[in-house]
């Protein structure tokens, strides 16, 4: 969130009836305004895969990456059952760009320079500092 052009979007807290998840996910992303042409997707948690869907459907060329909760920590929560959340982690593991995994600090510190470099590659963050509030002068 301390990258400049990031946004960040949570599920809606009400419960949603699942016969219209998708359909209400859709609606969202139709909806949004968001500040430029979305690259890359990041989900933290099942709940949050339809969304993230819908604006990968109306973004043609986003890439999706999934950040795997632990599995176990899983519980009923906004309207969706401990089985529906397992199901859609399934779901985002499959269509997911780059699925990370928390682990050891040599596995997270691998990822994250991959991650920086990919990010970069997208035109998302720049090998140039940003110093908010601030003027470089060029010489």
């Amino acid at each position: 969130m301390q990258i400049p052009r990031v946004v960040a979007l949570e599920p809606g807290r009400f419960k949603t009836p699942s016969f219209i998840r998708d359909a209400a996910a859709l609606r969202s992303a139709k909806r949004l305004k968001l500040p430029g042409k979305p690259r890359l997707v990041v989900l933290y948690h099942p709940i949050q895969y339809p969304l993230a869907r819908a604006l990968c459907a109306r973004h043609g060329d986003v890439e999706l990456w999934y950040v795997r909760p632990d599995p176990d920590s899983l519980r009923d929560q906004g309207g969706y059952s401990r089985d529906n959340q397992l199901e859609l982690d399934e779901l985002a593991v499959a269509r997911a760009a780059r699925p990370v995994t928390w682990g050891a600090a040599e596995v997270l510190a691998a990822q994250t320079a991959s991650m920086r470099d990919r990010m970069s590659e997208l035109g998302i963050i720049s090998h140039r500092p940003f110093v908010p509030g601030g003027r470089v002068k060029a010489r």
